[in-house]
């Protein structure tokens, strides 16, 4: 056990008994932080995080946090991949005070969007390549949602997926959990534009373009991309209204077929 203050690699102190770190590291970042250019970016899932975290890492001296499971006892604490500013705290990997001093930001992504995005990956890419997405093959509740996109339409899953939800009229907070200390936000819509805005409150002069990663190529038809709308039925569209409200009020997102 290690006890006191214990300095990781990225030169953040931990406070405390954590437990015993796991030897073998896993592919993933919780969060990209930079002491040099000081900036915290937490990795909101399928927000383009994974390419906004490799260019971090490529070209703004970013560190990944701990890249695997961190676990207090035996217990899991933090998830590698993604991370909120709570969970930080609460594995002892920073602390208030220390997050304070950094330029937090974030992405995000508008959601009717981002859930058929989802659908497409767990339809096809998890499963065609099941060494490369084996975590998602082992989350039990993951493999559950792709084994029913082998299945059904897009409205019917979404429909599942969310039927807890839609019983009980309860709304989805967990992305707000990354949002709400961040010092700013970039859209998933103005990417480059977003991350335009992040160089510039760093002080970063030179142009940095956000490289490619993780891209959902299954909306492809032919040579056109499919429009999100086109998945949806007027049923699914007003459940996700509902379901994601806080978000989609928050950034004012809205259900938007493409003109022509």
């Amino acid at each position: 056990m290690t006890r006191g203050l214990r300095l990781f690699s990225i030169g953040v102190a931990f406070a405390g008994d954590i437990g015993e770190l796991p030897h073998r590291i896993l592919g993933g970042a919780v969060a990209v932080y930079s002491s040099r250019f000081r900036y915290i970016f937490f990795a909101n899932p399928q927000t383009a995080s994974k390419a906004i975290a490799k260019t971090l890492t490529k070209s703004l001296d970013g560190q990944a946090m701990p890249d695997w499971d961190l676990r207090r006892s035996g217990e899991l604490t933090i998830k590698k991949h993604h991370a909120t500013w709570q969970d930080l705290q609460d594995a002892g990997l920073m602390t208030r005070e220390q997050l304070d001093t950094l330029f937090k930001f974030t992405s995000v992504r508008n959601p009717y969007d981002l859930l058929v995005s989802r659908y497409l990956k767990r339809k096809s890419r998890f499963v065609n390549d099941p060494n490369k997405y084996r975590w998602a093959q082992e989350n039990p509740k993951i493999k559950a949602s792709m084994d029913a996109a082998q299945e059904q339409p897009f409205p019917e899953w979404i429909a599942g997926q969310l039927h807890k939800h839609r019983e009980k009229g309860s709304t989805i907070k967990g992305p707000l959990e990354y949002l709400d200390h961040a010092d700013y936000v970039i859209r998933f819509e103005a990417l480059q534009e977003g991350f335009d805005e992040v160089l510039r409150r760093l002080g970063v002069r030179d142009p940095i373009t956000i490289l490619a990663e993780n891209v959902t190529s299954e909306r492809a038809q032919g040579t056109k991309k499919r429009h999100y709308t086109e998945f949806y039925d007027d049923a699914s569209r007003e459940l996700v209204a509902q379901v994601y409200a806080p978000v989609i009020e928050r950034f004012g997102y809205r259900f938007e077929v493409p003109a022509g």
